[in-house]
């Protein structure tokens, strides 16, 4: 498994936490396994040095228990006429300082930015196009407006274009934009289900690309979507962005994300959403993304 710097950097916060050492700085790639079986150990859980999910559950949870809680931030967003959506919508403080300020861009560029929401209520459950273990339960993620593009590319605020490995890019409609000539991906309406392409021209800014600046990343299309019958829109996902660049791979866990808020305690989360809570030991990139 690949360890990068901040892997190491929080791994080695938390064995000071539960001192098996001293200094974050004392962790490195040759005492690493030693030093989570030491972890192991104390704890009175299977000892094989790799920190997995109740490896991580058992270090992480004590931790996030003395750790300063985080809010929800309540960000504004744009209202356009015949496009759906908020005027606002809820982040975590950490996500939210980075969509003002990816918002704060776009607008100076001449561009908007309509949202079809971003903290998931958890007492809504998973279902069509709604992952149990969403970025939006802990307000990691955000959605464009979703009916902001795709339709009518020739006049859509935003455009989808297809990207590389399975990804969608998207370009927002800005004023003082650069001149672009794409090949736009649409379907008639909500329920055609049918491919088409065309060639669209205009000013406009990458907001895959500027969103990536601010740290949020896409997801691919769902099955949903992608399936040669029965397609559903709600599954093709261009609109859902997430801040992935605040959780660590193959460490962060999802319980532990949301009981870092304020809002939140297991009794809460448990009370509210007992799948969720089921899931609460999935670690980001590994069965949780």
């Amino acid at each position: 498994m690949l360890r990068d710097s901040n892997y190491m950097k929080r791994m080695g916060e938390l064995l000071v936490f539960h001192k098996i050492i001293d200094r974050p700085e004392e962790l490195n790639d040759g005492n690493f396994e030693d030093l989570i079986v030491e972890f192991q150990e104390k704890a009175d859980i299977m000892a094989d040095g790799n920190p997995k999910w109740e490896t991580l559950w058992q270090m992480q949870y004590p931790w996030v228990q003395q750790h300063p809680k985080l809010s929800f931030i309540n960000c504004q967003a744009d209202k356009l006429e015949g496009i759906e959506g908020y005027d606002h919508l809820y982040l975590r403080e950490d996500a939210a300082e980075k969509f003002n300020a990816l918002r704060q861009e776009i607008l100076s560029l001449g561009g908007k930015l309509p949202v079809d929401g971003g903290k998931r209520d958890l007492s809504e459950g998973a279902g069509t196009g709604r992952s149990v273990t969403s970025m939006h339960y802990p307000g990691l993620a955000f959605d464009v407006a979703c009916n902001a593009g795709f339709f009518k590319p020739e006049t859509d605020p935003f455009v989808v274009t297809l990207g590389g490995n399975g990804y969608w890019e998207v370009f927002c409609r800005a004023d003082h934009g650069q001149e672009t000539k794409m090949n736009a991906f649409f379907w008639d309406n909500w329920n055609s289900g049918i491919d088409k392409t065309k060639t669209i021209h205009g000013k406009f800014i990458s907001f895959t690309k500027l969103c990536a600046k601010y740290g949020f990343n896409p997801i691919r299309p769902r099955l949903s979507f992608t399936r040669a019958k029965d397609r559903k829109y709600i599954g093709c996902e261009w609109w859902h962005f997430q801040a992935t660049d605040l959780l660590i791979p193959n460490l962060s866990q999802m319980g532990i994300e949301l009981l870092r808020l304020a809002d939140y305690s297991p009794d809460s989360i448990r009370n509210a959403n007992e799948t969720l809570w089921e899931r609460k030991k999935a670690i980001f990139m590994v069965d949780w993304s």
